[in-house]
């Protein structure tokens, strides 16, 4: 039953993506009206997909990389959804959208369903670490998209291009901002979902650090935040430098989050503890 609802989900969000696409052609009030009201539609059966596969299964679905892609789109869309609330940023959902798609896909495609949950990881740090290090990477996908619109932006400005995207797009300013915003958000989430794992692995293995893959790649991609933030805050970085490396520290997030356990294997196992 939960690949079904994440089957029906997925084609929601297609049906999303292409809406927000029509929006930008046409900008009116009703495609962007039923652009939202489609990805809170998927974001509501998604979220009884998860119920169903917590209900059967009896622990999250965070511990296998279909279920993680599962878990990271429907907390995404979550994140999006009271964002898009408060700033009005309707374009934002261009880029949120297919990549909920292209995440509840391959869920799905992977096949939905890690069998018995080992009993190490039958403990509340498994939700607790996963939902926090996965909030912010949620509010990093949106400083991603951000920090997209700003680099188009700016180029279209710089060389006197007109195109569909000026009608949409926020100014330069509104756009950076929103990148610090969702940074600030961001990194703090990060930081503790780092701290959390830090204390399960001293639970589970004896030790707060291993010099487990993840764990290196999870640093890495706190020093770049940080690094960012630090610069942000100190030297004033904003613009394209700020809107560069917040690209360069989402593709980290990203290439680990699907490629790394297979790249680089370790304890975890391929994993989402």
């Amino acid at each position: 039953m939960d690949v079904i609802l994440l089957q029906i989900t997925s084609a929601i969000y297609f049906l999303a993506t292409g809406s927000f696409i029509f929006h930008l052609v046409v900008a009116k009030d009703i495609s962007s009206r039923l652009s939202l009201l489609l990805v809170f539609a998927g974001f509501l059966i998604h979220t009884a997909a998860l119920g169903v596969y917590f209900f059967h299964t009896g622990y999250p679905a965070v511990t296998h990389l279909r279920e993680a892609l599962s878990f990271y789109s429907w907390l995404m869309v979550g994140v999006y959804l009271p964002v898009q609330y408060k700033y009005r940023l309707t374009v934002l959902g261009c880029f949120i959208a297919p990549l909920a798609f292209l995440m509840s896909l391959a869920a799905f495609t992977l096949g939905v369903g890690g069998g018995e949950l080992p009993l190490t990881l039958k403990t509340y740090w498994l939700p607790l670490h996963v939902t926090l290090a996965f909030l912010g990477n949620a509010f990093f996908a949106l400083a991603f998209a951000v920090s997209v619109m700003y680099l188009l932006h700016e180029y279209q400005l710089k060389n006197k291009k007109i195109s569909v995207l000026n009608k949409h797009f926020p100014s330069l300013e509104r756009l950076n901002r929103l990148n610090y915003v969702f940074l600030i958000w961001g990194f703090p989430l990060m930081t503790l979902g780092i701290i959390t794992g830090s204390l399960w692995a001293r639970v589970h293995w004896g030790e707060y650090w291993s010099w487990e893959p993840r764990q290196i790649s999870s640093a890495i991609t706190w020093i770049l935040y940080g690094g960012l933030l630090h610069g942000r805050l100190t030297a004033g970085w904003r613009g394209k430098k700020a809107a560069f490396w917040t690209i360069v520290g989402f593709a980290v997030v990203l290439g680990y989050f699907l490629l790394g356990d297979s790249v680089f294997p370790g304890r975890h196992g391929g994993r989402f503890e």
